[in-house]
């Protein structure tokens, strides 16, 4: 059987690979630009590393010098909030975005020096002594040595998001096709040029083409670009998180030291997390890893030690050798656009990512300097590792 990614449409077709966040921005981003829109993946909508997250919008506190990376996190972080207005509007659904900032907290000498040697590059952020902090938020630890103030880090809820999302798509005539895995890519001479073009992807359900391909596919993304002669260094990162309650509120804003960060929920839950493991794609949840997590939540904010367990679970984050995403196009492979490695910060890059899928989409100049974030660099980075 052979499909068509749409019928009797004069609008350009465009595949989206991969039913997560980042997925879903591109295919939203694409199709307000006038694209004729699927979105493929081999699950349901946005159950891989997407609902597995915090929601944390931490663009000063996940990043640790300054950059192209550093630049991309604020770059998206500032367009964050027009961005979920804009799909609540659309959804009817909230997103749950809460703007009480993170506080990043020292425990040790060490992570002190390490907090403290950000400043001089980090923007929108203050340093707060152990009182200031507690002032802030009195149930911290008395063991805290101070810390950065982060204003402008704020959170979603990523499950809500996931959903207003999901629902935003439908609504703009996107198909979403879950339970449809991409075997691989297709492809055609190259229109004149040295490389291939890719015409669409092979599915479950047959051939599906389109006039361009969106490449948002995760940690399974090294598996579509493998026949193609090109081995992605990515790699999944598995990360358990679990969710507790208490019997009232304890703190207000996200708090967050080295190895353990707390957000607070509008349903009055908590999410803890996260670990980074590489086991490859084991999503098995662990009971150590629990009491692990409780005991480093436990030593930043006491209370904890009496919250109620809720649920836990695992997903399996795209992480790559260099630790930076690929983002933009490649001459070897006309018609694919690449938008996938985010590693944990997945959440926080949707909106900035989706408007660079679409500019690249329509021929126009990225927002950002995109270099450091270009497919081709994997090709040098697989090099490395075969010397």
């Amino acid at each position: 059987m052979t499909i068509t990614s749409s019928s009797q449409t004069t609008r350009p077709t465009a595949i989206v690979i991969g039913g997560g966040v980042i997925g879903g921005a591109a295919a939203y981003d694409l199709s307000k630009a006038g694209f004729d829109v699927t979105v493929l993946d081999k699950g349901a909508f946005g159950q891989e590393a997407s609902t597995a997250a915090a929601g944390m919008l931490g663009a000063q506190v996940e990043t640790h010098h300054s950059g192209p990376f550093y630049e991309l996190c604020r770059h998206s972080q500032q367009l964050y909030r027009a961005w979920t207005d804009e799909l609540e509007q659309i959804s009817g659904i909230s997103a749950q975005y809460i703007s009480e900032g993170i506080l990043r907290a020292a425990l040790t000498d060490e992570d002190e020096q390490e907090l403290r040697s950000r400043l001089p590059w980090i923007q929108d952020a203050e340093w707060l002594d152990a009182a200031a902090m507690r002032r802030m938020e009195p149930e911290l630890s008395p063991d805290i040595r101070g810390g950065l103030y982060l204003p402008a880090d704020h959170q979603v809820h990523p499950v809500w998001l996931a959903k207003a999302l999901q629902a935003a798509l439908v609504k703009q005539g996107c198909r979403i096709r879950e339970w449809t895995p991409a075997f691989r890519l297709l492809t055609g001479p190259g229109a004149g040029t040295a490389g291939r073009r890719i015409i669409g992807v092979q599915t479950s359900e047959g051939p599906l083409y389109a006039d361009l391909t969106v490449l948002a596919a995760g940690a399974w993304s090294p598996a579509l670009t493998e026949p193609l002669g090109l081995t992605l260094p990515m790699f999944p990162v598995k990360g358990q998180c679990i969710s507790v309650k208490t019997a009232a509120p304890l703190i207000r804003s996200t708090v967050f030291t080295k190895g353990c960060y707390i957000v607070p929920k509008q349903d009055g839950s908590y999410i803890v997390g996260a670990t980074q493991v590489e086991v490859g794609f084991d999503k098995h949840v662990h009971v150590q890893t629990i009491a692990d997590l409780h005991e480093k939540a436990a030593a930043l904010l006491p209370r904890m030690a009496e919250a109620e367990f809720v649920h836990t679970w695992a997903g399996l984050r795209p992480g790559t050798q260099d630790g930076l995403p690929f983002l933009g196009t490649l001459d070897t492979a006309l018609g694919l656009i690449w938008a996938t490695g985010h590693y944990r910060n997945g959440i926080l890059l949707a909106p900035v990512t989706g408007a660079l899928v679409k500019q690249l989409a329509l021929g126009e100049q990225p927002l950002l300097n995109l270099n450091a974030y270009a497919p081709s660099r994997a090709l040098k980075q697989t090099a490395n590792a075969t010397l």
